[in-house]
């Protein structure tokens, strides 16, 4: 009986972010069911002399129980695991790779797992760490064994096997698609760090080398999301979930997960009383630090250029919520903007601007990538009617094409830097509120707005950059608004 205290020193597992600090020593996977056997707590004085039967579900948050079934089902192929830290997502992973392993040695199918990450002198410590603590809490050191160099884990009964790659140049890449196995197939790919990576082209890259048309498979991606709105993996999840309401790319499910999502008393069980005194300490002390690393959410870097409100610190200007049909009601004068586009997109937006309280609200938009002027005259025509909207006036042809077809378009008014001068305006004001429902990429447009970095010194340039197509239609709706207010800059 090897103790638990003697597994952590052992495989150093204080290293591993996301570790399931669970006080159930000898685990014993029954493959069919899910269920595991554990002795009685150990203790200095006495030895096991009791077994218990427990679950599945009592091993992991209880957030992940749903995934379980999920996976089981075969419902998705790809399984996002985000969220902030001590969630336990990876461990729910690793558990999971290996019983899904396990599961298929004991029924007699070889089936193999790839796990990577970008830079490979960070593995050892991660992800084969972590994946050797679930062996262990599985209590199946003898059904697997490892070795150090290269790194290598198999089953001793069927040879199934866990290898690692990096990825981090060329040949790391060439060494990935060089994977062939004697028997079998790779049936699951991790991707731990999943910000590390480029972006989706190379991830999509490396599945395509590991993964076979046709085979069962499960694709693992973690990480705790950036703070940066625009960083390329928060901008593919806003994508996805896009797709997902007109029903697009259901072989994805995306999970996002705090350590608040554990349910009690598994939370203090798995995480300790320090963790969670030192979380709420950090809540008090910088809410904006905790909502970032605690509950995984995109905070920002400093780099917005509309920073979002924080209603607990009462600071910020952009507050993403819904706008009741009460409150349109009231909306007495709605002014009306659009920018055109074809490679990017054209955005019309319904905005009402309320001086007394010196705020902004954003309720309506139709957002379409390169549509024909007939498609956007068609959707526009069914919110503005004859209402006046103000355009883009680099684009006359458009605007006489439009008022053609009975709408009422008038040029907006330039003058020098007078888009610096109106997007400076918008920042100016107290607040400014969309609704996410009526207006999910007007307020994508403005949560993922950002300076720029100097590449060569790490510095913010403070200059505004290319403006996003909401921002832009938005600024034009309010134009007669900001001439008012900045007539100097329109003469």
């Amino acid at each position: 009986m090897i103790h638990r205290s003697e597994l952590l020193n052992k495989y150093d597992i204080n290293t591993c972010i996301d570790i399931l600090d669970y006080d159930l020593d000898k685990l014993i996977l029954d493959e069919e069911l899910y269920k595991f056997k554990t002795a009685q707590e150990f203790s200095d004085n006495k030895d096991y002399d009791e077994e218990i039967t427990i679950n599945f579900d009592d091993l992991i948050g209880d957030t992940f129980i749903d995934v379980v079934d999920d996976i089981i089902d075969k419902k998705h192929l790809n399984y996002i695991f985000k969220g902030g830290r001590g969630s336990l997502k990876g461990s729910f992973v690793y558990l999971n790779t290996i019983a899904e392993l396990q599961e298929d040695a004991n029924n007699g199918k070889v089936t193999h797992c790839v796990a990577l990450r970008k830079v490979k002198d960070t593995i050892r410590d991660s992800i084969f760490t972590n994946l050797i603590w679930a062996i262990n809490i599985l209590n199946l050191q003898n059904e697997w064994d490892y070795q150090l160099s290269p790194l290598k884990i198999w089953n001793k009964k069927n040879g199934n096997i866990i290898l690692f790659r990096g990825c981090a140049n060329q040949l790391d890449h060439k060494k990935i698609k060089s994977i062939k196995f004697t028997e079998g197939y790779c049936k699951i790919a991790i991707f731990e760090e999943t910000t590390e990576f480029a972006g989706m082209d190379e991830i999509d890259d490396i599945i395509q080398s590991l993964i076979r048309a046709g085979d069962e498979a499960l694709i693992f991606m973690m990480y705790n999301p950036p703070p940066s709105k625009s960083n390329w993996i928060n901008d593919y999840i806003r994508e996805l979930k896009k797709l997902e309401k007109e029903g697009i790319g259901n072989d994805v499910l995306i999970h996002h997960s705090t350590y608040e999502d554990i349910g009690d008393p598994k939370q203090e069980n798995f995480l300790g009383k320090k963790f969670i005194e030192k979380a709420k300490q950090v809540e008090k002390i910088n809410p904006k630090k905790y909502r970032h690393v605690y509950l995984g959410e995109e905070t920002g870097e400093g780099l917005e250029i509309y920073p979002e409100y924080d209603p607990r610190t009462k600071k910020g200007l952009l507050e993403i919520r819904e706008i009741s049909d009460e409150e349109i009601k009231n909306f007495v004068t709605v002014h009306r903007g659009i920018d055109f586009g074809y490679s990017h997109a054209t955005c019309y937006s319904e905005v009402f601007w309320h001086e007394l309280s010196e705020t902004i609200y954003i309720f309506g938009e139709v957002y379409l990538y390169k549509a024909s002027n007939s498609t956007l005259i068609r959707s526009i025509k069914k919110k503005a009617k004859n209402f006046l909207i103000t355009g883009d006036s680099e684009d006359p042809r458009t605007i006489n094409e439009f008022n053609k077809s009975g709408l009422n378009v008038i040029g907006a008014k330039k003058g020098p830097d007078s888009k610096d001068h109106g997007i400076n305006w918008l920042r100016g004001v107290r607040r400014i509120i969309i609704d996410p429902k009526r207006c999910p990429n007007i307020a994508d447009d403005f949560q993922t707005y950002e300076y720029e970095k100097d590449p060569k010194t790490g510095k913010i340039i403070y200059e505004f950059p290319d403006e996003p197509d909401g921002s832009a239609s938005v600024r034009y709706a309010l134009e007669r608004i900001i001439i008012r207010s900045n007539w100097e800059f329109f003469k």
